[in-house]
């Protein structure tokens, strides 16, 4: 039990050390700020996700699809009249703009809806606005609040954006705020038939059926057509996001491991400078486990402070940090709109608990310290650092076993991507461990090299390092593990980035590229007319021509994103196989017998060369062999290459996505673009005709913006580690008071003064740069043949560029010059005289 005396002296002692207390507060709520923000981050985007899916599927259970991706129209009524299906509505679902603003737009039967959705009676009291979407062509209805955002009102005109294209329409009806429509421009399924040019077809049909109905459903229906549980669907598309959020989460907690080793060296330094008051009040009968309570109840004050300004930060972080996920989900998977921040209680809490329970667990080392100092000997400040460089063998002999410990946890943990962040864990642990015992050597090495470069300032700067191992070797290991977290990201991102653009320049074998621009929200490609091609290939310029359909096929565990190809050449190019192929392979492709899947497909379907894959058509389920295994970054969910004849032929959809075109070799790029749009323009075609060149760029270009919450990420985590060496050099600024007092009462001067702590701040960014870059090499190497293989399925090989490593070491360095610069002064500016009297 705490005594009043006890509360009243660790009172005085945080409030007399100030500038100590709040750099630990700093780094816990750091810490626990960037755990909060990716965390709400995250959950936004979810929550955004998961309201958007309700939003557009409603309260269905059962979806009917068709492998085309259309179903006529007269199968619904033929469904509904033979079934006596009543709650049952055809939906067409098309992403559109109006203005700036992304939106869903949602054409049904408004009348056979209403039996399903709660939200559309909500609507009921706006009955004029609605008989209008029924009886008015070019009609749609917005909620409340989109149409405030847009600043519209009923009876406006404006344009919809289709893709390219856009259409006039008019606003017929607001919908209030509990109809929860929010996002969606609700229409009339005639009306959106007419605008997105898909008249006589629906996308879809939803139902709320009971296992008997959907078995009975299920029979009824034709070959190409299949019913799917609406919730198989939402799965599917929660996981194609699944490991992005993770790797997120696990940036975050990067953070909060340097922040744990923040508070681990300021609670050491506490502990180490009150040993003369500690062992007074053990000789004054104050017992070993008041000792221990009175380092953590300090301990659990800074950690409660620094989690409440944590939250407050995390909340300020996230806001922004929700529009950069958002950017990143809706650049490589599907269109997302989160207009908020969703403030999760659970995601708050476990924030504000992950930093406590760390800052405890950070302070329990210096707190059996303090509980089990002898009185005799507490006075001596120098113990502690004897006891500390004794143990530096051992603390280093533990990191070697945790470091081994996280290697064999690699083999062992097959496809496990949560054992595979362990197993980084633990090799960050361990090497962080090992610095303490790297620093002291590193110190004692270059000692005469500061003494020649520094004279004696070099030296006693060197001899500081060792003498205050305990703080200033924390401190380095807090630099190195940030410094190292982002040299191991740049290696991994600057890999990925050579590997795309080499991926690119062997994949884009065309010169110029053709491709529609997609207006009615189906799960294919825009239309082009398969007999432009010849068109084309007439061109003077044009030596080949290759032909390419997109869509969105199914397969037995969900769907996956599929290219039909054709080449006037007899052969498609650009593929870059992994392994082994089939004997006969493009023979046997050609013949519709084979199919061609992407890398990642491989690795998360568990497939290899001579499986079976299933794939639904408009005759049913058909079986491919798989002949190759391709390398691909266009999709982490995987991609699958078919014949666009045997595709025509078993989906019935004959047209093209896109045309590439190969010129001859004299040929001006800007002469054949200015043909070809004339050709385009001839037909009143909407597409878009880029070069080669320009894709790529503009493919790099989205790859940058995708990383860019990654940097901000490692710019978070730099900066709780910048705290913790600042914490650590007011820390032994404030020890070294009389030291620093004795050297100024033998004539050295306050710019000497100053110089010997920036040389010694210089030596530790640089011994922590140093430290990083081996650290680093090995995060890059787990990063890109662990982490992004089990979260993406890519494999690509590391790249190291000098420069990489040059500014990581720059940039310890910096930070340690930038961090002592305060101390440095404080130090110069003291008071000899006081700073010599007795505490």
């Amino acid at each position: 039990m705490l005594t009043p005396a006890l509360l009243k002296a660790s009172r005085r002692y945080l409030a007399r050390h100030r500038w100590q207390t709040w750099l630990s507060i700093a780094g816990i709520a750091l810490g626990v700020a960037v755990v909060i923000a990716v965390d709400l981050a995250n959950e936004s985007a979810k929550r955004g996700f998961q309201r958007s899916l309700e939003q557009v599927t409603g309260p269905a259970t059962h979806q009917i699809l068709a492998a085309s991706g259309a179903i006529p129209e007269t199968l619904y009524a033929e469904l509904r009249l033979e079934h006596g299906l009543t709650k049952a509505t055809p939906v067409i679902d098309a992403p559109v703009r109006i203005g700036e603003r992304s939106l869903s737009l949602l054409g049904m039967d408004l009348i056979a809806a209403a039996a399903m959705r709660p939200a559309l009676s909500a609507s009921s009291n706006d009955s004029i606005g609605l008989l209008r979407l029924l009886r008015d062509p070019a009609t749609l209805a917005l909620s409340r609040d989109d149409a405030e955002r847009l600043g519209l009102q009923l009876g406006d005109s404006f344009e919809l954006a289709l893709g390219a294209d856009s259409v006039s329409m008019t606003l017929a009806a607001i919908l209030p705020e509990q109809a929860r429509l929010s996002g969606l421009a609700l229409t009339d399924i005639a009306t959106a038939q007419e605008v997105l040019g898909r008249l006589g077809e629906i996308e879809r049909i939803d139902l709320i059926l009971t296992d008997a109905e959907a078995a009975r459903v299920a029979a009824a229906l034709p070959a190409g057509v299949r019913l799917e549980p609406a919730a198989q669907r939402s799965h599917a598309l929660a996981q194609m996001t699944r490991a992005f959020h993770t790797n997120l989460t696990a940036m975050s907690l990067l953070a909060m491991l340097v922040g744990a080793f923040i508070v681990y060296n300021t609670m050491t330094f506490a502990v180490l400078q009150r040993r003369p008051l500690l062992g007074t009040l053990r000789m004054l009968g104050t017992t070993r486990g008041q000792l221990f309570a009175l380092v953590l109840g300090e301990t659990l004050i800074l950690a409660l402070i620094g989690a409440v300004l944590g939250v407050l930060l995390g909340i300020a972080v996230g806001a922004g940090l929700v529009q950069l996920v958002t950017r990143t989900i809706n650049d490589i998977y599907f269109q997302l709109s989160v207009r908020s921040l969703h403030l999760a209680p659970l995601s708050l809490l476990k924030g504000a608990s992950l930093g406590i329970g760390v800052t405890l667990l950070a302070a329990l080392g210096p707190a059996l310290e303090a509980a089990r100092s002898q009185p005799r000997d507490v006075i001596r400040r120098t113990r502690v650092e004897g006891q500390a460089r004794r143990l530096l063998p051992w603390l280093a002999s533990t990191g070697i076993l945790l470091i081994i410990s996280g290697i064999a946890l690699i083999g062992l943990s097959a496809r496990s991507m949560g054992i595979g962040f362990l197993a980084l864990f633990l090799v960050i642990v361990g090497s962080a461990l090992l610095m303490p015992l790297a620093l002291h050597g590193f110190a004692t090495l270059t000692t005469p090299l500061f003494g020649r470069l520094f004279g004696t300032q070099g030296r006693l700067a060197a001899r500081g390092i060792t003498a205050s191992i305990t703080r200033s070797g924390l401190a380095v290991a807090a630099l190195a593990v940030a410094v190292s977290a982002t040299l191991g990201v740049s290696i991994m991102i600057g890999s990925f980035r050579t590997s795309v653009s080499d991926w690119l320049a062997d994949t884009l074998t065309s010169d110029l590229y053709i491709s529609a621009e997609s207006s009615g929200g189906a799960s294919r490609g825009g239309d082009l007319p398969p007999e432009l091609a010849e068109q084309l290939l007439a061109l003077p310029q044009v030596s080949a021509i290759s032909q390419g359909r997109s869509a969105r096929i199914e397969t037995r565990d969900g769907p996956v994103l599929m290219l039909a190809l054709e080449s006037s050449t007899g052969q498609p190019r650009g593929f870059n196989f992994q392994g082994p192929t089939a004997e006969g392979l493009w023979l046997r492709w050609h013949a519709g017998e084979l199919v061609l899947i992407s890398q990642p497909l491989a690795y998360r379907r568990q497939l290899e060369v001579g499986d079976s894959l299933e794939l639904f058509t408009t005759r049913g389920w058909r079986t491919f062999e798989i002949g190759a295994i391709f390398q691909d970054y266009g999709s982490d969910s995987g991609t699958l290459i078919l014949p666009r004849p045997h595709y025509a032929e078993l989906w019935d959809d004959p047209a093209i996505s896109s045309f590439g075109l190969v010129l001859n070799a004299e040929a001006d790029d800007e002469v054949v673009s200015q043909a070809v749009d004339a050709l385009l323009a001839e037909r009143d075609l909407v597409t878009s005709v880029q070069s080669n060149r320009a894709i790529r760029a503009r493919s790099l270009e989205i790859f940058d913006q995708t990383f860019t919450i990654t940097k901000v990420l490692r710019l978070l985590a730099i900066g709780v580690a910048f705290v913790g060496i600042l914490s650590a050099l007011m820390a032994l600024e404030l020890e070294r008071a009389r030291d620093d007092a004795v050297l100024r009462a033998t004539g050295m001067t306050r710019g000497q003064l100053r110089a010997l702590i920036l040389i010694q701040t210089s030596a530790m960014g640089l011994a922590a740069g140093l430290l990083a870059i081996p650290l680093g090499l090995a995060m890059g190497d787990l990063l890109i043949s662990v982490i992004n293989l089990r979260s993406f399925g890519w494999t690509m090989p590391m790249q190291v560029q000098p420069h990489t490593l040059l500014s990581g070491l720059l940039l310890a360095w910096l930070a340690a010059v930038l961090a002592g610069l305060y101390p440095a002064q404080r130090a110069a500016r003291a008071v000899p005289a006081r700073a010599l009297r007795e505490e």
